[in-house]
């Protein structure tokens, strides 16, 4: 499977939150996590994770449109749609 199989689909979690696949998180070749969004997404040079800092202006329009709808999900939490 390739990740742009995967970007883009939408994904169903156990408690009800339903989105698309925005990004994954990988170890080695193993996806081991998806960020997945509610709403309209947008990538911006990784600023939708958690992890990623500075400048601070980006960080925070990133914060206030990116994140807002964001959840990382554990790989086995998932459920696709067919």
């Amino acid at each position: 499977m390739r990740a742009s199989d995967l970007i883009g689909r939408r994904v169903h979690l156990p408690d009800g939150f339903t989105g698309k696949v925005a990004d994954l998180e990988v170890e080695g070749t193993e996806v081991v996590a998806l960020i997945v969004v509610r709403g309209a997404w947008g990538r911006l040079l990784g600023y939708e994770r958690d992890t990623v800092r500075d400048p601070w202006i980006l960080e925070t329009a990133a914060r206030a449109v990116l994140r807002r709808d964001s959840r990382r999900v554990a790989w086995s939490d998932a459920r696709f749609e067919p």
